[in-house]
């Protein structure tokens, strides 16, 4: 493997101002995004309320069902013993999810042993599972080239409802069949037989979305010691139960503050990603198992339109008895997991950033502060058959994913390809047919106005079938330079598939496909560097 940097300019521009060091979006922050704020949030960390061991035994009995690496008890042990964290987070998709999941496993544990080298004191990465999710459509589907195109395989979710990631029982060989076809679909390497029955084998022994996905955590990253929670996790649950109470009894502040954040971020020109409301409780509730959003009205916290309604008094009462009933949104889960963890820092994506720019006052309220928000490593994985094809076409990556070049170069093809002459004559032809339908429609509308629309339907026919000739001439002049326009998609399709980075597209077993059951211990190895640039991999 060989790993290059070149800077990528984000799509979104709070995301760019950010990483960029402008102030317009910087205000929103309590830190820069670089590793010299460690030194100072370190300090803030000192005071953070934490039963250390106790919330080490929930990890630890959580993680104990996959396994225990000794990197991981050691990491539990130095968080016992008072590490800060490096925290990031992800929804339980099928094998992971996109590309960009593992990025950000990657991305804490690079982090973790760079803060622990400048701070001299351990620092140990977190990976908060968001299981709590009940958004399955999001996380049940796969994509996979098919014949040339980068195709979507939906896996069916309807039977599991309102469910979370966590509580919905997986069909297990529905789920099996439809893997079948996503491992059918990939090019037969000498690696595809290993990585079918990795994933099978970890299916097998699954019970739902949010065990399939961390028996994956766990098989990528135990040598690094990764810890991982699942937030729906009973015990997590009930450890969070105070905190929850706290929610619930500020609930109209939070909810008023990240309002009014929104819309001076507005005003700065940027997005209100998160579109909140005044009236949101920015907390759901799981009745007969299904995963419902709470909003305030008056002194009552409703859910179904109304239908579902509670006293401030009944929803405390369940957060002290039954906190396993409750569950975060985009708002109050960033304040839980400062509350429960001391978080040195957290690794997002520019989604996630630009949800953070929202709560700096919602932290306030509860007299803490936003961690330092870092970006994750964004990372482009290219194999040796595309290497072959930049080569030949003389293109390099930067090219590909910063100038779009291959939009450019196909459509210069598709130009210089084109018969021109034959066109020119069916063009000549038609505005002839055009001119001789005027003389016709002027003839025909004299005896009856009723003619024209004939005359005109008449037109339309003939003008049909030319438009139908110059298509077949044009598919005949591609089709002769097919090899080459199959190269330029090959390539797109590569390293920008459907427009976007192929982090955000392709689950990993595309790539170790490739390369083999090692791609994630081996990007581990390499000498990637904690900055804005992305990086690109050469295998």
């Amino acid at each position: 493997m060989k790993v290059e940097e070149q800077y990528v300019e984000p799509a979104s521009k709070l995301m760019s101002d950010y990483i960029n060091g402008k102030s317009e979006i910087r205000q929103y922050f309590s830190y820069d995004p670089k590793l010299q704020s460690f030194d100072e949030r370190v300090k803030k960390l000192q005071s953070h309320s934490v039963d250390r061991p106790k919330l080490a035994g929930i990890i630890r009995d959580y993680m104990a069902r996959h396994g225990l690496s000794d990197a991981a008890k050691e990491n539990l042990a130095s968080f016992e013993k008072g590490a800060p964290v490096v925290v990031t987070g992800q929804q339980a998709g099928l094998l992971t999810g996109p590309l960009y999941t593992v990025h950000k496993a990657i991305s804490v544990i690079i982090l973790a042993k760079q803060a622990s080298a400048q701070l001299q004191t351990k620092v140990v990465p977190v990976f908060w599972i968001a299981g709590e999710d009940h958004d399955l459509a999001e996380i049940s589907h796969l994509y996979r080239e098919v014949n040339g195109r980068v195709d979507k395989l939906n896996i069916p979710h309807a039977e599991y409802g309102k469910h979370s990631a966590s509580s919905a029982k997986l069909n297990t060989s529905k789920i099996a069949s439809f893997l079948e076809e996503y491992f059918r679909s990939l090019p037969e390497t000498e690696h595809s037989k290993e990585i079918h029955d990795l994933a099978f084998n970890l299916l097998e022994h699954s019970i739902s979305f949010t065990d399939f996905f961390a028996s994956l955590l766990h098989y990528f990253f135990q040598e690094e010691g990764l810890l991982y929670i699942d937030a729906a996790d009973r015990e997590f649950r009930n450890y969070e139960s105070p905190y929850f109470k706290q929610m619930i009894e500020h609930a109209a502040e939070i909810a008023e503050t990240v309002s009014a954040t929104e819309r001076l971020l507005v005003e700065d020109g940027y997005s209100a990603v998160i579109g909140a409301e005044e009236n949101a409780a920015n907390l759901f509730i799981t009745v007969k198992g299904e995963r419902l959003l709470l909003e305030r009205r008056d002194d009552e916290f409703l859910a179904s339109n109304g239908a579902i309604r509670y006293t401030k008094q009944q929803l405390l009462d369940i957060a002290q008895k039954n906190p396993e009933l409750l569950s975060n949104n985009v708002v109050t889960r960033p304040l839980m997991q400062e509350m429960v963890f001391p978080v040195l820092a957290f690794v997002g994506g520019p989604g996630e950033i630009a949800y953070w720019a929202a709560l700096k006052g919602a932290f306030e309220l509860f007299d803490m502060e936003l961690p330092v928000i870092m970006p994750r490593l964004s990372l482009t994985l290219v194999n040796r058959q595309t290497q072959r094809l930049l080569n030949k076409y003389e293109l390099d990556v930067s090219a590909v994913l910063n100038d779009h070049k291959i939009t450019e170069i196909r459509n210069e093809l598709t130009e210089s390809i084109r018969e021109q002459e034959a066109e020119a004559v069916i063009e000549e032809l038609q505005n002839q047919m055009e001119a001789a339908y005027v003389k016709i429609d002027q003839q025909f509308s004299s005896i009856s106005k009723g003619l024209t629309p004939i005359v005109e339907k008449n037109l339309q026919l003939h003008i049909k079938q030319l438009k139908f000739l110059k298509n077949k001439l044009q598919d005949e002049v591609m089709l002769q330079n097919s090899i080459e326009f199959g190269h330029y998609d090959s390539i797109e399709n590569e390293l920008l598939p459907n427009g976007g980075f192929q982090e955000r597209i392709y689950s990993p077993f595309v790539y170790m496909n490739q390369y083999g059951t090692e791609l994630v211990k081996d990007l581990l190895a390499l000498p990637l560097h904690y900055d804005k640039n992305h990086k690109i991999i050469y295998f």
